[in-house]
């Protein structure tokens, strides 16, 4: 077998051990998923799948690394585009939203120096190097807030970067996490909180006009 065909194959054994695994992780739960199920689902031996994956965990990364891919292209071009700072601002707040709760144990790994298989690419992706395009792409947001006079164009751009990837994560991650707590304080459903919080960060960042303008 040519090389071609022989990468053509791998890749399309491994997408199919993802599709399989993909479906089971959103019907039966990833924790209640075993190899021997995705092997079955994917009808290949469980020794093949081991061939392509080192374990659930393996093909769980794969998983959301690749759906962390199509998060920052959608991203890119909602930032990058010809849409405002504000409409780019809530778009990036509702893509990591439901990143969070798509993935909430992988959302929640962003924050630690982990590894995650790569369904593209052979060997690995360090998560903090995900990490730096999503810094990318919220400075260029900021850099944009700048440029259109919504921030103030002394902002510290790296700071505020921080600063808002500090607070959205804060916000998304208390608000999955502390449902009742949050009802019990402030009377607020969670999606009411999370609304709330938003707007108030994103009203912390904007350059305040003057009265008449």
């Amino acid at each position: 077998m040519g090389a071609r065909k022989k990468l053509a194959l791998e890749q399309f054994n491994r997408d199919n051990i993802l599709t399989a695994a993909r479906e089971l992780f959103e019907t039966k739960g990833v924790q209640d998923t075993t190899m021997d199920d995705i092997a079955l689902q994917a009808d290949y031996s469980k020794s093949t799948i081991y061939v392509y994956f080192r374990s659930k965990e393996d093909i769980y990364n794969s998983i959301v690394v690749d759906y962390l891919d199509i998060l920052i292209g959608e991203m890119t071009v909602y930032i990058e585009g010809d849409t405002s700072f504000e409409d780019s601002y809530y778009k990036l707040c509702e893509r990591l939203v439901s990143f969070c709760e798509r993935y909430p144990k992988y959302y929640a790994s962003l924050m630690f120096e982990e590894k995650a298989t790569n369904s593209r690419k052979q060997g690995t992706v360090i998560l903090p190097e995900i990490l730096q395009e999503l810094y990318g792409l919220m400075e260029a947001l900021v850099q944009k807030g700048k440029n259109t006079n919504v921030l103030q164009e002394t902002l510290d751009t790296k700071p505020t970067v921080l600063y808002l990837w500090s607070s959205l994560s804060g916000i998304i991650q208390i608000s999955a996490q502390k449902k009742k707590e949050i009802t019990k304080q402030t009377g607020m459903t969670m999606e009411e909180y999370r609304s709330f919080a938003f707007r108030t960060l994103y009203e912390s960042l904007v350059q305040k006009k003057a009265s008449g303008e």
